[in-house]
């Protein structure tokens, strides 16, 4: 009975160790994406590659509000998917099967000479698929206008108006313009696997003040989506992210518990889960996980919730 006991104790002990592991190996290629971001940047007049993964969605527009006009155009007007644009990875035309990534899609990309090798897009942590990556880097970095897809700015850009947030101030392709680096997320690990192979696009989600929170100036407070991308949940316990000046950071989903189990709402147990869009409804008073993510989207620019809300509040 001893050694039974004993050799359970083993196998909890070496499972544990491996998760560690594959945690830590996981941050490792992180915190790579993060330093070829800034050398990137470094050979490029300060200037960040693009969090896009191809040109594909609606560049070409204008966006005027009672702030001014937002400097929509990325890569100088130039929407189409050809060397010339600074996509992180080239994940489209011939670089693509379907919807999955060729290795030329990642070669292609122009952080690939400084990450150097096609393992480190991929994280351990991700269950056994043909993906070769498990990553996506922040929406609001990289960027004139907050998310450069109109599918999102449009609706956002009048209530960053009204939380006094100029054109001038929202851009965020620069080193200068990332006012807290080390709290602002570079990369994350991401499973957009409904609807999708591969990650496509940055990681975006709704930072607008949620639906029936107090708020003192309500501006497009409604239609809240929330979780519009998700973190991977392959392991709960160890969602891994990168920041800007390239330290990494592991975090523990709170809401796990029945019935409000985010990653069962979301994905489903198993499958058939709302998916993109999550509007969470406030349990214990807010979205704790939400929050949590959103407080380190871009701080210092994304302006930060009212008083009144505040995480389990």
């Amino acid at each position: 009975a001893i050694l039974v006991v004993l050799m359970a104790l083993v196998v909890v002990a070496a499972k544990k160790a491996v998760l560690m592991a594959r945690t830590a190996k996981c941050l490792s290629n992180q915190r790579q994406i993060a330093i070829a971001s800034v050398s990137y940047a470094n050979d490029n007049n300060s200037a960040f590659v693009s969090n896009r993964t191809s040109t594909d969605g609606n560049f070409n527009y204008s966006l005027v509000n009672a702030c001014g006009t937002f400097p929509i155009l990325i890569n100088n007007g130039n929407t189409a998917n050809d060397g010339s644009y600074h996509s992180w990875t080239a994940s489209y035309g011939t670089n693509m099967i379907g919807t999955r990534e060729r290795e030329s899609a990642l070669r292609n990309g122009r952080l690939f000479e400084y990450m150097g090798a096609i393992g480190l897009y991929r994280s351990p942590l991700e269950p056994e698929t043909d993906r070769l990556r498990s990553y996506s880097l922040n929406s609001f970095v990289g960027g004139t206008v907050p998310e450069d897809s109109n599918e999102w700015s449009t609706k956002w850009d009048d209530w960053f108006c009204a939380k006094g947030v100029t054109p001038t101030m929202w851009r965020t392709t620069h080193m200068a313009r990332i006012p807290n680096p080390s709290q602002t997320i570079c990369s994350i690990t991401e499973d957009d696997s409904d609807g999708f192979n591969f990650n496509n696009q940055g990681w975006v989600i709704d930072p607008r003040t949620p639906g029936g929170t107090p708020d003192s100036n309500p501006v497009a407070a409604v239609a809240w989506e929330g979780w519009i991308d998700w973190p991977a949940f392959w392991d709960p316990s160890n969602i891994t992210y990168s920041y800007v000046d390239g330290s990494t950071e592991s975090y523990s989903v709170q809401a796990r518990q029945a019935p409000h189990n985010l990653v069962s709402a979301i994905q489903g147990p198993p499958g058939a889960g709302f998916g993109h869009r999550y509007a969470e409804p406030a349990v214990d008073g807010f979205r704790r996980d939400w929050y949590h993510f959103r407080e380190r989207l871009c701080p210092g620019i994304i302006p930060k919730l009212p008083v009144a809300f505040t995480p389990g509040g």
